[in-house]
């Protein structure tokens, strides 16, 4: 499936990616908070695949019709995705829909019972937050229609949280290029999101208007399979008179007392179906598959025995921070010998280094851009007020979960990632709120859900597996200049997204949006660090001990995977814990596992390569079902949910 090495021209493809990054960074955020729908909701963005899936079903065949020669090329197709691909972290969760509840929450929500005033504002800088009351009353409760929108409440604390994030944004792409050969070429990820894309992105043979993927029956039998449940679900929710066809099933009738009504509570174990998760899970290796629903289940049974023996001072949050720190360091031992070859080639002499000739850019560059964005961190940190010997620590989690989050990804295709705690949670928990201080305390509380531990749309999976598409497709990323377009896309993306935001969310008021993100991202993280300040805690002795345990038992498990080839379980699910994502996944990870199983049991590898064109229609077809019924909700109003988000 390698498009010739030679055939490099993708001028087209800039113009064509940058139309629809502006049409979705324009209505991506407001679909979600407007609880409309869904643009790109995970890590296989829904606005990506819709625009390649209109480029591969509607604009190649009319041009292959007018002339082959102006087909658009697999090398074309991979630009244009790559690019849409980074935009997709920058319009919703991955940062503009965190970013402006937590810059205007903390004048609109001071109360005097909250004793906000005495507590927040002496420790948070007021240039930090929106504090021009009349700006801050309109986000929240909508402007009259012609009042002039206030841009210039907004320009020092907008620009100040933008700077860090580009910060962030540069620093974890240059970590991705160090990074691609260890994942890519010597460790064998498995990139399962990308060898859906991989098929989407594949331009047809010279002559032909579909390639080899789309013209199998297979990948049509599931396809259209999607679009007959999802039209059934759509027309449902528009006429509730038509039968529906039921996704989610509840267990919480067959739990009803204590203490096995855990496994119906506080991420429940309720069965979610959606067919892209099986589609995807099958291009998982089985051990990453079983690991995902398995730990799930098993943290759940904890959780019954804590409330069996009413054990309240740990959860298995605490066992995750453990285990998601231990992951880290395993997966910097396994790079070790690579990153210490790139520090040989990019310091003095340059000798018995690694050669970058293939890599993204050279690494001497990304190891230049890694040193600004840290710099640039750190500076914008101390500028903030946050204590300066905190600030490594701080920075080191920020780089640790942004590297998690993208090995999540790349191993097990998980469309969205929760790493389950967030700075503020991990500091308290091991130091305290006395050590930290109140000025740091208040900092990491004021932007608790905008720093990433919800990462569903965070930019460094993205980036990673763009490379492994361009190398899929044995495209050279330099020559491509992919970090170049992405980084177009990006900026792209926050000018279009901020403009857009502020006229949709001043016109509806940000009180009448999901609730959630709106009125509870920026007023939860203060209020918890408030409370901290007035009752200071402690270190968390039995959390610090549960998160020993998950480091030794993510320990185990990592030494028994690289060890013994007979090991089932793969450390992932572990590290996942009871989070978001494996609550959404679980069930039609463990359907696909069985699946992907079954047949290899019966058919060998043969048949597993044969019908991998049904689970990719499965993934395919939900995709676009859940796009059009998305664009369709902008004139209802009705919502439409079809993917995990």
């Amino acid at each position: 499936m390698k498009e010739h090495r030679g055939e490099a021209r993708f001028a087209r493809a800039i113009p064509i990616a940058l139309s629809w990054i502006a049409v979705q960074s324009a209505i991506g955020g407001y679909m979600h908070g407007a609880s409309i729908g869904q643009l790109i909701a995970n890590h296989l963005p829904l606005g990506s695949v819709f625009f390649l899936l209109t480029l591969v079903f509607l604009v190649n065949p009319l041009l292959v019709r007018l002339s082959p020669r102006l087909r658009l090329t697999t090398t074309e197709l991979t630009v244009v995705w790559a690019m849409v691909c980074a935009a997709s972290a920058v319009p919703g969760y991955g940062l503009m829909e965190f970013l402006f509840p937590y810059l205007a929450a903390p004048l609109y929500f001071v109360t005097a019972e909250n004793q906000w005033a005495e507590v927040l504002f002496p420790n948070l800088r007021e240039w930090l937050y929106v504090n021009d009351p009349r700006a801050v009353r309109g986000f929240f409760e909508g402007i009259d229609a012609g009042t002039p929108l206030p841009w210039a409440a907004w320009t020092r604390p907008a620009a100040f949280a933008i700077a860090f994030w580009l910060a962030l944004f540069l620093g974890v792409g240059c970590w991705a290029v160090l990074l691609r050969r260890q994942w890519i070429d010597r460790e064998r990820y498995a990139f399962p999101l990308v060898q859906v894309a991989q098929r989407l992105t594949h331009s047809a043979p010279a002559g032909r208007a579909l390639n080899d993927t789309f013209r199998d029956r297979l990948f049509w039998v599931a396809f259209g399979a999607m679009l007959l449940v999802h039209t059934l679900r759509g027309v449902h929710r528009l006429y509730p008179a038509v039968p529906d066809f039921p996704v989610e099933f509840s267990i919480a009738r067959f739990f009803p007392h204590r203490p096995w009504n855990m496994l119906a509570t506080a991420w429940p174990l309720w069965p979610h179906l959606y067919f892209s998760v099986v589609g995807v899970t099958y291009f998982l290796h089985l051990d990453v598959a079983m690991s995902l629903w398995f730990f799930f289940a098993l943290y759940k049974l904890q959780q019954v025995f804590f409330s069996a023996f009413s054990i309240t001072a740990v959860n298995t949050q605490h066992q995750v921070m453990g285990a998601v720190v231990m992951l880290a360091l395993a997966s910097l031992w396994q790079a070790r010998r690579h990153l210490a070859s790139v520090l040989r080639t990019v310091g003095p002499g340059s000798t018995g280094g690694t050669a970058d000739g293939a890599e993204p850019m050279s690494y001497r560059v990304a190891v230049a851009g890694i040193v600004v964005s840290l710099m640039a961190m750190t500076f914008l940190c101390v500028l903030s007020g946050m204590s300066l010997w905190f600030t490594g620590p701080f920075l080191l989690l920020l780089w640790t979960l942004a590297t998690v989050t993208a090995w999540y990804v790349s191993n097990a295709g998980l469309l969205l990632v929760n790493v389950g705690f967030s700075p503020y949670q991990f500091f308290t928990t091991l130091f305290g709120t006395r050590f930290v201080g109140p000025r740091n305390l208040v900092l990491m509380g004021f932007s608790r859900s905008s720093i990433p531990h919800w990462t569903a749309e965070s930019l460094m999976p993205y980036v990673m597996q763009n490379f492994r598409l361009a190398d899929m497709h044995g495209l050279p990323a330099r020559r491509l200049r992919l970090p170049l377009w992405m980084g177009v896309s990006v900026l792209v993306a926050i000018a279009v997204a901020f403009v857009s935001s502020m006229h949709w969310i001043y016109g509806r008021g940000a009180l009448n949006l999901e609730p959630w993100v709106y009125a509870g991202v920026g007023r939860n993280g203060i209020a918890a660090a408030v409370r901290r300040i007035l009752n200071p805690a402690p270190p968390n002795v039995p959390g610090i001990l549960s998160a020993g345990l998950g480091a030794g038992v993510m320990g185990f498990l990592v030494v028994m995977r690289q060890r013994f080839l007979w090991w089932p379980l793969h450390p992932l699910g572990y590290a996942l814990g009871v989070t978001w994502a494996p609550f959404h996944l679980w069930f039609s990870t463990l359907v696909g596992w069985a699946l992907k199983a079954l047949i290899l049991a019966v058919g060998g590898f043969g048949m597993y390569r044969r019908w991998r064109p049904l689970f990719t229609g499965f993934v395919l077809g939900e995709y676009f079902m859940t796009a059009v019924w998305s664009l369709i909700g902008l004139k209802t109003r009705i919502a439409y949910w079809g993917l995990p988000h």
